[in-house]
């Protein structure tokens, strides 16, 4: 009896599979690691020349559900145990089809694939294959199309399997790590809103210094609502003299870490500006040039609207210089009069940071015993309603008009509330800064 063409021992079924496929059922995967050749289930051949019913012999010695077919020396296809069982099972099967050659006989739509092919490319094609091939083995050649062996589809199931558990524990990996610097991140952002409160005003200067807190003749009264937990906006107050109190504030663009440090670094340009505190144009000059050096040299955009006040409750003044900042609103309460503070040619310049050779001048506002002066940023004017209309400096002049006796911390109180009202909300697209300064009228003296 004829025997079928086979390559060397290669019908002797395999005792068990290869450890590569074995260790696949436990074992964890990523795509770069995965080499096709070492998931080969087995490379048992017949000759595309061979009997059909020989090949149906050689399966029934293998354990085996597919094998390949050579013809001279190359890959014909491959055929399958259960459609030779079928086709030689039949009444009269054997009789007809037994001494046909196998080439006759081979499955279709076999896959191939070749021992360079992306995991992730194999996949998708072996598992998009329809119900009747779904279950085949893949052929596995060499780029010039040499046999390799053949992979068994639920080898590719183990390698799907243990490439989703590589995923999952990377992702799970990336998860911890992320968790991690998030907590990190969080924790710098506290420090963060933390040092940034720290250089807001605790207590304020009492003019003169040495009399008691009641007999003072400047009232100072802030309120900050920043937009995340770190903001882009600052207020500081610097004693210049027994009668004059120098009142800072500013807006950096966004907010965030950036824009807190940003205010820092504002901070200490003013106070190294001690000899220059009572001319504001000329310190608005000197901060905007040494801040757009220092910007310059960080290759970043950045720009910071900020309003430079000098209170004179002696000479009852205000003089002041503004870096594309609104102008700030004066309540005069005796005469029952509300308004924004006007400017000289010059006193309005362009925001910090942009343009270093920009020149600020000063302009003189004559105040009155219980005037009262309100700084701000645009975060409470930019307020929007649920149609989209702002607060504006309308909304904020009414208010400060409607509550004109008010002390000043009551003051700041209402603004805040009224613009929440107005939004709907108690939450801000921006930040708010607000600073309230009164000049307290003196007692008489037997009072």
């Amino acid at each position: 009896m004829e025997t079928p063409a086979l390559l060397g021992n290669e019908a002797a079924a395999p005792a068990s599979p290869p450890p590569a496929i074995a260790a696949l059922d436990r074992g964890i995967l990523k795509a770069e690691e995965i080499d096709l050749r070492r998931l080969v289930s087995h490379s048992v051949v017949a000759q595309a020349s061979a009997k059909t019913e020989h090949v149906a012999r050689t399966f029934s010695e293998t354990n085996v559900e597919f094998l390949a077919v050579l013809e001279g020396g190359k890959l014909a296809g491959m055929c399958s145990r259960h459609e030779l069982s079928a086709l030689l099972g039949g009444r009269y099967g054997f009789s007809l089809f037994a001494r046909d050659p196998i080439s006759k006989h081979l499955r279709k739509n076999e896959i191939r694939i070749t021992v360079n092919d992306a995991i992730g490319a194999v996949l998708a094609t072996v598992f998009a294959r329809g119900d009747e091939e779904f279950y085949d083995d893949v052929l596995l050649v060499v780029c010039t199309g040499e046999l390799v062996g053949l992979i068994a589809t639920q080898t590719l199931f183990k390698v799907q399997n243990a490439l989703l558990r590589g995923n999952i524990l990377e992702l799970q990996t990336k998860e911890r790590e992320i968790r991690v610097r998030n907590d990190q991140m969080e924790t710098d952002l506290r420090m963060a809103m933390e040092l940034q409160q720290a250089l807001l005003p605790k207590e304020y200067p009492l003019f003169p210094s040495t009399g008691p807190a009641q007999s003072t003749r400047l009232r100072f009264a802030h309120l900050y609502e920043p937009a995340s937990l770190v903001g882009g906006d600052f207020f500081h107050v610097v004693r210049i003299s027994d009668h004059e109190a120098g009142v800072f504030i500013c807006d950096v663009m966004g907010h965030g870490v950036r824009s807190a440090l940003i205010t820092a670094m504002l901070r200490a340009l003013i106070a190294a500006e001690g000899v220059n505190l009572a001319d504001p144009g000329l310190l608005m000059t000197h901060v905007n040039r040494e801040l757009t050096t220092i910007l310059k040299q960080t290759g970043t955009v950045l720009f910071v609207t900020a309003l430079y006040c000098v209170i004179d409750c002696e000479q009852m003044t205000m003089r002041h210089a503004r870096a594309g900042h609104q102008p700030p609103l004066h309540a005069r309460r005796k005469a029952g009069e509300v308004h924004f503070a006007s400017g000289i040619d010059g006193a309005a310049g362009p925001a910090l940071g942009l343009f270093e050779g920009a020149r600020f001048g000063t302009t003189t506002t004559q105040l009155s015993p219980g005037d009262l002066v309100l700084l701000f940023t645009d975060g409470i004017i930019e307020a929007e309603s649920a149609t989209g209309t702002d607060w504006g400096l309308a909304g904020l002049k009414q208010t400060v008009r409607a509550n004109l006796t008010a002390a000043g911390s009551a003051l700041l109180n209402c603004l805040l509330a009224n613009a929440q009202a107005f939004t709907g909300t108690r939450e801000f697209a921006d930040d708010v800064c607000l600073a309230a300064v009164e000049l307290v009228e003196e007692r008489p003296a037997n009072a």
